[in-house]
């Protein structure tokens, strides 16, 4: 009787789909990264799905371990008993495409379904890093240099020199499109330029960039919606990472150190803080963030990457920044999710 009264009354809670995989190498951190949500969800005020995202087939998991097809002209799933059943928000855990590139987030407009990233336009825009860079230049953020290279374009020693003269060596080459530090090497000679290129194309990244080297002490900041519905700056954290940079291995294998809080002074603090701010502002991001900074020349913070769906598992930074900060997973889900319903 416990057992049905419970059911009964789950029934009745608002049904939120979390997202998990996509079509892309970071399916397996998405993955995780669901898990944690499922995990610390509170289930005294929501009703949640794991719904699988994958290229050919996305998936709703029921209470009782069974699957059903998600209809994706609606984003609805049939009971046993053939009863059309509907989502009343998504939270997106989907890292990469199509979580991230804002091809998710445009069909959930269409739809008419909330969801708890940013809009389209501005995952799209974080997820293009080439993009974001410019916009953020523009706008006297500090960047990285960088040359835009599209798939299928053939580099001779004239468009190499072009490059290097540009951006300078060493530089690092990476995906335009993607996530994970998955596909990205430093490159020390011009020799080496092009096949750090084929490298980072087999990401499946429709473009590669070319950026100059920002040296200093890097620094990876997690933000999440306030009380207030402002951007709130979690402790910041420090990497150091065991490799020549902060790529997948450092990120998920362990090979880095990472400082929670940082050591800074109130005056480098601050000057992160505000730039992490300008540029939520001006990419128009939403819900869980994460920027990642670099301190040139030990007192100006470049933006290196943002992230519009940031990883959530247990090596992930943002978890770790909000334990430090004394704020419980489960509290900033429900009010992500309460904002959308």
């Amino acid at each position: 009787m416990a057992s049905k009264l419970r059911t009964m009354i789950n029934s009745e809670l608002p049904k939120i789909a979390v997202l998990a995989g996509g079509y892309s190498g970071e399916s397996v951190i998405s993955i995780q990264s669901a898990a944690a949500v499922m995990e610390n969800i509170d289930r005294t005020k929501f009703n949640p799905y794991l719904v699988r995202i994958d290229q050919n087939n996305w998936c709703v998991e029921l209470e009782d371990n069974s699957k059903q097809q998600i209809d994706r002209e609606t984003f609805t799933y049939k009971d046993r008993n053939g009863n059309n059943l509907s989502f009343d928000a998504i939270f997106i855990m989907v890292h990469g495409t199509p979580g991230e590139d804002g091809v998710l987030q445009e069909y959930f407009e269409n739809i008419g379904l909330p969801f708890s990233t940013g809009s389209s336009s501005s995952v799209s825009c974080t997820f293009n890093k080439f993009e974001a860079n410019n916009k953020l230049r523009d706008a006297g953020i500090l960047v990285a240099d960088s040359w835009e290279v599209k798939k299928g374009t053939v580099l001779n020693d004239s468009n190499l020199k072009e490059i290097v003269r540009h951006v300078k060596l060493p530089c690092f080459v990476k995906p335009n499109q993607g996530g994970s530090s998955l596909g990205v090497s430093r490159v020390e000679s011009i020799q080496d330029i092009n096949l750090s290129i084929n490298n980072a194309f087999e990401t499946g990244s429709p473009s590669v960039i070319v950026e100059s080297l920002l040296d200093g002490r890097e620094f990876s900041i997690g933000v999440i919606p306030g009380e207030d519905g402002l951007p709130q700056i979690m402790p910041i954290t420090e990497i150091i990472s065991d490799n020549i940079f902060f790529d997948y291995e450092a990120k998920y294998e362990g090979a880095s150190t990472e400082i929670t809080p940082a050591q800074l002074s109130s005056g480098i603090l601050e000057k992160i803080q505000t730039v992490v701010k300008k540029t939520l502002a001006i990419l128009e991001c939403k819900g869980m963030v994460r920027v990642d900074i670099i301190l040139v020349n030990g007192d100006m913070p470049a933006v290196l990457e943002v992230n519009s769906v940031p990883g959530f598992t247990k090596m992930s930074l943002l978890p770790q920044q909000l334990d430090y900060a004394g704020i419980k997973v489960d509290q900033i889900i429900t009010r992500i999710i309460s904002r959308l319903l």
